[in-house]
């Protein structure tokens, strides 16, 4: 069978920060499946610069190794026609830092959160080593570098890209980034980080969640302050007095004095707080400041759907495709685009349809009358035809070039990679330019020229209809409000209708999103992928996922399908427990410790 190749498309700015050099993009595979991720340009001085550009790509190449759920997933490196860039997993979320310049300071239960899963994907890289086996080690954990998905899981970026980071002569962090810096590394720049490195940044995070600010900020010398003065006084009301004292041994001037493993810090704050917020409250914080008309959450959708849309009709224009008996040519100006795909051409239906008459059969007597009648008769039928045309607006056709303006193809928008075509008839000229399929320019959405169809305006649009069935069968819900179980055919207004598909026994919680045109019969079969969980545990650990027994360690793979999920390992009367997410065909794995 042959291997399916790939390449990748940018679509526009993560819009994840100022002088981010992210951007979303497309992963395309041969076998016609797209899916989001974001793409990191190498700075162009790399790009001028060789040997700095094999190392960039050999760290990449080692990142991509790592599987976990609280680590931003490296796909590997790629060469496109607009540079060299590293290709990353998009996990849709905010960055910890636009989370703090919105909200100033975090709820305990929500800063302890994510700075415990951040410690766990810490931990696991520490334990998964470089290749001479010494502990890889971040080095550069800070609020830029946690993203928190819409789903509260904490993730952390940026392993592979220490070739990335600027730097100031002798190796020394630039002064943007030393506010988040443990003293070693004022001492000694990237060469002096160790494992305690780690453990300093991560109780530096969470100490500048609680209190809104990092220590020793409005000092005249800052880099003299945190080499030898200690932490202030941390106000009571919003650091405890036994999540302060955790906070002065992960912060210790000397590596020695800290906690030895980010494990370690992470069940120290578990003591120390009562109440950690669970994933799912992470979420609906997050969405308390950031919700669905969010600027930049819009704009990343935007040009994700627009991208797809893009994709999927190119996909549609390219099919084979019988010519139509009958072609119905229709003049356009010169198209003022050069890139927009060709349709496949129809024949457009009549705006109206003709009237057939059956008259009774003639009557001898008026006969002789009978041409009078049917010229008369003719005559009124035109007049109406004439008012008919005449009170119709004309539509307004977009410059499409040869492409038949009453053709456009119909977007099913992915879910963790799947994508179809189905065609759709006209659409209605009136339909708002700037929806979903406008593709983004510069972080702004653009009308799309092939997005309108050329036809009258309906004084009331008929609903679609949508056959539906999945496997595993699920529930199907719309705005959290149940649809039915499947298969099901519903009924829809046109336009766009976000469905979720839930199977709670079976841990599905996926989604997928249609754009229905007036009348359109559209029907989708779709099979819920599974990926696959690699559980490392002490020998005899018992693993449970979703509360289902799956084995006894060792074991080998476990696979599950694609949504959200709750793994929990028991030995003896100690337990450990994890809520993650997964995609189809993806690998999440988990290093499991017990003390």
């Amino acid at each position: 069978m042959a291997m399916s190749t790939l390449r990748y498309q940018a679509l526009g700015p993560l819009l994840s920060g100022e002088g981010s050099r992210a951007f979303i993009g497309l992963e395309v595979s041969s076998d016609g499946r797209a899916t989001p991720v974001v793409l990191v340009w190498v700075p162009e001085e790399a790009n001028k610069d060789p040997q700095l550009l094999s190392r960039i790509r050999r760290e990449t190449e080692h990142a991509a190794k790592l599987e976990h759920p609280h680590i931003v997933k490296v796909h590997g490196f790629a060469s496109l026609d607009e540079g060299h860039a590293r290709v990353v997993e998009f996990a849709d979320g905010e960055s910890l830092r636009k989370i703090l310049d919105v909200a100033k300071k975090l709820p305990l239960p929500i800063a302890a959160r994510i700075v415990i899963d951040a410690a766990v994907g810490t931990h696991y890289a520490h334990v998964a080593g470089n290749d001479d086996g010494s502990p890889l080690v971040h080095g550069d954990i800070r609020p830029e570098t946690l993203l928190i998905s819409f789903l509260g899981i904490t993730k952390i970026t940026g392993y592979g890209a220490l070739q990335f980071a600027p730097r100031e002569m002798g190796g020394l962090r630039v002064r943007g980034r030393r506010i988040h810096t443990a003293p070693e590394q004022i001492i000694g720049g990237r060469e002096a980080v160790t494992l305690p490195t780690d453990v300093y940044l991560l109780g530096l995070t969470l100490l500048e969640c609680l209190i809104g600010e990092v220590p020793f900020l409005q000092e005249a010398d800052f880099d003299e302050a945190v080499l030898t003065r200690p932490l202030p006084l941390l106000p009571p009301e919003l650091v405890p007095e036994e999540l302060a004292e955790v906070l002065r041994k992960a912060c210790a001037k000397r590596a020695p004095d800290r906690y030895s493993t980010p494990l370690a810090l992470k069940e120290a704050i578990e003591r120390a707080v009562n109440t950690v917020a669970t994933h799912e409250e992470l979420a609906s914080y997050l969405k308390s400041l950031f919700p669905d008309s969010d600027a930049a959450r819009s704009a990343r959708r935007q040009a994700i759907d627009a991208g797809i849309a893009d994709f999927v009709r190119r996909q549609w224009a390219e099919r084979p495709v019988t010519p139509a008996p009958v072609a119905v040519p229709v003049s356009a100006p010169a198209p003022i685009v050069s890139a927009i795909p060709s349709f496949p051409r129809t024949e457009p239906k009549p705006a109206i349809r003709p009237i057939e008459i059956h008259p009774d059969p003639p009557d001898p007597a008026v006969k002789s009358n009978a041409g009078w009648f049917m010229l008369i008769g003719a005559a009124v039928a035109c007049v109406g035809l004439w008012w008919f045309v005449s009170a119709t607006p004309a539509p307004v056709l977009p410059a499409l070039g040869a492409a038949d303006a009453s053709t456009v193809a119909k977007t099913e928008v992915f879910d963790a990679g799947a994508v179809a075509a189905v065609p759709a008839g006209s659409r209605d000229a009136s339909a708002d330019p700037d929806d979903e399929l406008a593709p983004l320019v510069n972080g702004t959405a653009a009308t799309d020229a092939g997005s309108t169809a050329a036809a009258a305006t309906l004084a009331v649009a008929p609903d679609a209809t949508l056959t539906l069935d999945v496997t595993p069968a699920v529930e199907v819900l719309e705005d959290g409000k149940s649809l039915g179980k499947t298969p099901l055919k519903l009924t829809f207004k046109p336009g766009r209708h976000v469905l979720q598909l839930i199977n709670k026994p079976l841990g599905v919680a996926t989604s997928r999103t249609y754009n229905f045109d007036s009348g359109e019969n559209a029907k989708d079969d779709i099979k819920i992928g599974k990926g696959t969980v690699v559980v490392s545990a002490p020998e005899g650990a018992v693993i449970f996922i979703d509360g289902i027994r799956r084995g006894v360690a060792p074991v080998k793979e476990l696979s599950v399908y694609e949504g959200r999920h709750n793994i929990l390992v028991n030995v003896g009367k100690a337990k450990w427990t994890e809520s993650f997410s997964i995609a189809a065909d993806r690998t999440v794995s988990f290093n499991v410790e017990m003390q």
